[in-house]
């Protein structure tokens, strides 16, 4: 373990301690996983906030064993069909549950972070679930992961993808409404996708069959292009960018 972090420490140009820190950020190694700790600026007393991915349990786990279908909006977004599964890469991973759910639906799916912090707890979360005989085929032979920056690494694929999935960081709501606590942290960690416009036009260059972006039901389109079609949920949206029709 202690190689693990020490590893992980020059891989982030951080600093090691095998004791609890007071530090803003810091990636906490426990018996059981990695795991993001948020500690408050307000008191040293209160306890961390705690940020890890499981695609065991929680949600992502719920996601996979309850709603594991191909009538499901995302499925049929990314052109998902009965007897055909697309290759996906997902240019804006984040906590990976999209793409684990595409992945369990049967689709190759190469995920891109460019936040060395959620990439090390999302290649944490990989190697568990690699390591589980319930899910050791889905992460296995159709989930990876690179770290970088997803415009440069698509234009590097040796085959390109018949979709690129895009949910870039929604825009900033109003006080009342700031969103999940999950959301309110990667905004912190990740900062803003100030570049989703110039994602989305390099996406469309390379995507052979559809560009799909995820977007709060009411939000801009992005760069103002309009979608071949939108597939309308509850309180989101996928715009889908059909290559044929573009």
């Amino acid at each position: 373990m202690l190689q693990k972090a020490s590893e992980l420490a020059k891989k982030i140009h951080g600093s090691l301690s095998e004791f609890p820190t007071s530090a803003p950020l810091a990636l906490v190694y426990t018996d059981e996983r990695l795991e993001l700790h948020i500690n408050s600026a307000e008191s040293s007393s209160s306890p961390p906030h705690i940020l890890f991915i499981d695609f065991l349990h929680g949600k992502a786990g719920y996601r996979q064993a309850h709603n594991c279908t191909i009538n499901q909006p995302l499925a049929r977004a990314v052109g998902i069909k009965s007897g055909f599964r697309p290759t996906v890469f997902d240019a804006t991973a984040g906590m990976g549950g999209d793409a684990f759910v595409l992945a369990s639906l049967g689709c190759t799916v190469q995920m891109s972070e460019r936040s060395v912090i959620i990439g090390s707890i999302l290649q944490d979360a990989l190697d568990r679930a690699l390591a589980n005989p319930k899910t050791v085929q889905i992460i296995g032979n159709r989930l990876s992961l690179v770290l970088g920056d997803a415009r440069q690494t698509m234009l590097q694929l040796t085959e390109p993808p018949h979709t690129i999935y895009m949910d870039p960081m929604y825009p900033h709501r109003r006080k009342s409404a700031l969103g999940s606590l999950e959301m309110r942290l990667l905004r912190l960690i990740a900062g803003d996708d100030e570049d989703s416009s110039a994602l989305l036009e390099e996406a469309l260059k390379v995507a052979t069959n559809r560009v799909v972006v995820k977007r709060p039901k009411g939000a801009p389109l992005i760069a103002g292009k309009p979608p071949t079609h939108e597939i309308i949920m509850k309180n989101s949206r996928f715009d889908v960018y059909l290559h044929h029709y573009l």
